[in-house]
């Protein structure tokens, strides 16, 4: 099964490579793969990779050290973290041949992240065909600097994205191998990456209603991939191990915070921002989106973004991120960082409800295509996040580059038309 999930990924990478070099066009797609190796190259050359920890690196690099020290299956059954055990596996294994210090362990972070990023690329090339829309999205994505940050140092988000991307890219190139590989890996990396799996779900229910056609060995792959976190989770007794939670989790009384669903539409919407400006046309034709936008908006105030419980306990802080900081510091104001927040969650909620009725009338019309799925990734991603004890901006990572493809589909599809 394994060499048959290769052996389609490699017949449809040569499609596509036949496909592009047709055009004569080949070498100008190779350009952003090479430039990406050239960056990690001249990370790991120039500055050696050493520098000082930051946040909560040095605590993943001393679990991966303890996962070095006792490399077995058992390990997996209790340690001090709130994430799936095979990130810490991966760099253990990792640690062992080439040393657990941590500019050793940054080159294995940094290699993820650049197959990361070129599998992303090969992404956005499939769907969009288009290389100067293609570059544009990459480019907004690289400049955000969570992304540049988690890929050099040693945390799981990067890890996860990975997975996460592969899980997309299945759906895509309907390949159920593929997909039940990247569903385990990514739900024993991170859990939440659960959003993409039930985004991957309903969008094979809604393929059925709406074409007749039901993806059954796509959703079994789903269906076992699920098995090995579930499995982890019956033996914890719980969502993550049980010295993560001590360690970690402090109880605010609360199962779900809906004030998370306003943080990260925000900062989302923050992050977006040039496509959105680029769109504003398109994203502000129908009248009755902003109408509902802006009531929708008019709740935020009722929950302000503000730090979790957790983060407040633990470090004093009352930011949500880099983005909420900068803006505190550059506004200083609480009034007017307040009503700028809203703006922001206004448009947000505008750029929502958008992408959601594109995606209905094209349902209405016999059509469900990819477009859908990533709409769907957008809104599982915000309905399951306030489950979490904890919210940062950081999080916004595993998302952001499904809310971008679809926001560039759209921009594709209104140039075609015009």
């Amino acid at each position: 099964m394994v060499y048959r999930s290769i052996r389609r990924i490699i017949y449809s990478v040569r499609g596509w490579i036949q496909q592009y070099s047709e055009r004569n066009d080949l070498w100008k797609w190779l350009i952003f793969p090479l430039v990406i190796v050239l960056l990690v190259t001249a990370c790991i050359v120039l500055t050696d990779l050493d520098y000082p920890f930051r946040s909560d690196e040095e605590h993943f690099i001393a679990t991966i050290e303890f996962f070095g020290n006792n490399y077995q299956p058992g390990t997996a059954l209790d340690y001090p973290e709130m994430t799936g055990p095979l990130f810490y596996y991966v760099y253990a294994l990792w640690g062992k041949m080439s040393g657990f210090s941590p500019d050793n362990l940054r080159i294995l972070n940094l290699l993820l992240s650049a197959v990361t990023f070129i599998l992303m690329y090969v992404l956005y090339g499939r769907v969009l065909r288009d290389l100067k829309i293609v570059l544009s999205g990459m480019i907004l994505l690289l400049l955000n600097p969570y992304y540049a940050g988690l890929s050099m140092h040693v945390f799981t988000d990067m890890s996860a994205l990975l997975f996460i991307v592969l899980i997309a890219l299945a759906v895509y190139l309907r390949n159920p191998s593929l997909l039940l590989i990247s569903t385990a890996c990514a739900l024993l990396t991170r859990q939440y990456s659960v959003f993409l799996v039930i985004s991957a779900a309903v969008y094979f229910f809604l393929l059925y209603r709406v074409r007749g056609r039901f993806r059954t060995g796509s959703f079994i792959a789903l269906l076992c991939g699920v098995f090995p976190i579930l499995a982890l989770m019956l033996l914890w007794k719980g969502a993550a191990p049980p010295s993560g939670i001590l360690r970690w989790v402090i109880d605010d009384g609360s199962v779900y915070r809906l004030r998370y669903i306003y943080i990260y539409i925000i900062f989302m919407t923050i992050s977006l921002l040039p496509v959105l400006i680029y769109a504003y046309r398109t994203l502000l034709k129908n009248g009755l989106n902003i109408l509902a936008g802006f009531l929708l908006s008019l709740t935020y105030f009722f929950l302000p973004v503000r730090s979790s419980f957790v983060t407040l306990e633990q470090t004093g802080r009352t930011t949500v991120g880099l983005m909420h900081g900068f803006m505190r510091g550059l506004l200083n104001n609480s009034h007017l960082e307040q009503f700028f927040l809203w703006i922001f969650c206004w448009a947000g909620f505008v750029t929502l409800l958008h992408m959601i009725r594109t995606d209905i009338k094209r349902m209405g019309s016999g059509e469900c295509d990819f477009g859908c799925f990533l709409t769907l990734s957008v809104i599982l991603f915000l309905l399951i996040m306030p489950f979490s004890y904890q919210v940062w901006e950081k999080y916004l990572v595993v998302v952001l580059p499904f809310a971008l493809l679809r926001l560039l589909m759209m921009i594709g599809t209104g140039r075609k038309s015009s």
